[in-house]
């Protein structure tokens, strides 16, 4: 498969304030509408592990992809193979999308495992709005999907899972926006 050469992101072209009302918009507010009462972060070093039906080349772009956090964003993450602060879960898209069908792949607080989002889905400890902080985190993504969609979900999951949790349409430069004009981190 071949993999593009990174360049270095181009910085946003639009005003301060209205990056920060952008920023303001998705870090309190979640894609329901539902408000969210305080910022939430992990605090210290972020783990991040992958399970289930790994497929053959998302280890390669979960490095690049981490590789990137660490030298633009200065975030403290890595890879392990043990318990994580997040965990990268690969299921089949059919198993997924039995329980959330509008979803391509997700992430979901509170959990570390697939079983225990079924278990615990809808409950207090898997709710965004009743957070305080990180603790962990799960993405969920199709194993049987093309290798581009996988690279596009690590991307903009784990971007969610450490930071800003919506999306919003009038963001034609991020990898927060639905109509997938990035698959993967800008400048903003």
């Amino acid at each position: 498969m071949r993999v593009f050469a990174q360049t270095p992101p181009q910085r946003p072209l639009r005003p301060n304030g209205e990056m920060a009302r952008n920023f303001l918009d998705l870090s309190f507010r979640l894609e329901t509408g539902e408000d969210l009462p305080v910022l939430t972060r992990f605090e210290g070093p972020v783990s991040v592990a992958m399970t289930g039906a790994v497929p053959p080349t998302a280890g390669a772009d979960l490095g690049r992809l981490l590789t990137r956090l660490r030298s633009e964003a200065d975030i403290d993450i890595f890879r392990t193979d043990g318990p994580a602060a997040i965990t990268v879960e690969f299921l089949p898209r059919r198993v997924m999308q039995a329980q959330v069908p509008q979803a391509a792949c997700f992430v979901e607080p509170g959990v570390s495992s697939w079983q225990e989002y079924r278990t615990l889905a809808r409950s207090p400890e898997t709710d965004w709005a009743r957070l305080t902080r990180r603790d962990r985190v799960a993405v969920f993504i199709p194993n049987d999907t093309a290798p581009q969609e996988i690279r596009d979900c690590l991307h903009e999951e784990i971007a969610q899972a450490l930071g800003p949790l919506n999306d919003l349409y009038e963001l034609p430069d991020s990898v927060f926006n639905d109509d997938n004009f990035h698959t993967v981190l800008t400048g903003f």
